[in-house]
């Protein structure tokens, strides 16, 4: 391990094999870091935040702090960060709301600088929030969700998996797997075409979300009339079947 001397650690801090903790980084009580872990300086990382392996957390970063809740009454509560995630810069994470709840971070995330996921978040794998984007509290980011920068998103909000939003957005509906949406109020775009061929979705695919995005965008078709005829003029792949799921199960409604 390579420790500051400068840094503070409780001693009921569990750290794994080669970890790295800059100067002047504060560690509390209860804290796990993974093997591998960097944490530059200037960090503060809360009672009973557990991080992953390979992370790195850089400069003036935020983990496990307390909820931003008028009247919050402390009890136990966590932050759980995957394996080979990225905190950038000023980054901050709070812990859950709820007592012994988690606010959950993924595998393979990259946080930018100045983000902020507040608490009871679920942020799942290989998920990019990127610089001074806010996640309130309780939103649930699906894997490979890609949110760029200075976007505001509303509390309780979902937000789909291999989706992208647009900067300077705002989101206060959910936001459909495999979609592009942007704007103030953020409005479904079109596919996410450019990250879907990334991620090796076949041209069939990709076809087939798109024309499903134009029925439930039918000004006159309900959402559950929009979902029969996706059903009737559509191959039901999985992907189909996770968008019409997804849909079906949306409690904010979402953007389109």
């Amino acid at each position: 391990m390579n420790i500051s001397k400068n840094a503070t650690i409780d001693p009921s801090a569990v750290l794994g094999d080669n970890v790295t903790v800059g100067p002047y980084t504060t560690i509390g009580p209860d804290v796990h870091i993974g093997a591998g872990t960097v944490v530059g300086p200037n960090a503060l990382i809360e009672k009973g935040t557990v991080i992953g392996e390979n992370c790195r957390i850089y400069h003036g970063a935020s983990l496990g702090g307390d909820p931003q809740i008028v009247g919050f009454k402390d009890v136990p509560s966590f932050v759980h960060i995957g394996n080979g995630t990225t905190i950038r810069e000023f980054v901050t994470v709070q812990r859950s709301g709820h007592e012994n709840g988690i606010t959950k971070i993924g595998n393979h995330c990259m946080l930018m600088n100045y983000a902020h996921v507040a608490h009871d978040c679920d942020i799942g794998n290989h998920v990019i929030v990127v610089n001074s984007t806010g996640l309130a509290g309780h939103i649930v980011v699906e894997d490979y969700a890609f949110i760029s920068g200075f976007v505001a998103v509303h509390q309780f909000v979902r937000i789909g998996t291999n989706s992208m939003i647009q900067g300077m957005s705002g989101i206060n509906q959910d936001v459909l797997p495999y979609a592009l949406v942007g704007g103030w109020p953020a409005k479904l775009v079109s596919l996410n075409s450019v990250g879907l061929r990334r991620r090796s979705f076949s041209p069939q695919v990709r076809t087939a979300i798109k024309t499903a995005f134009k029925i439930l965008k039918n000004a006159d078709l309900n959402t559950s009339q929009a979902i029969e005829k996706i059903k009737s003029e559509i191959e039901m792949t999985d992907e189909i079947r996770y968008l019409i799921d997804f849909v079906k199960n949306s409690k904010r409604g979402f953007s389109k």
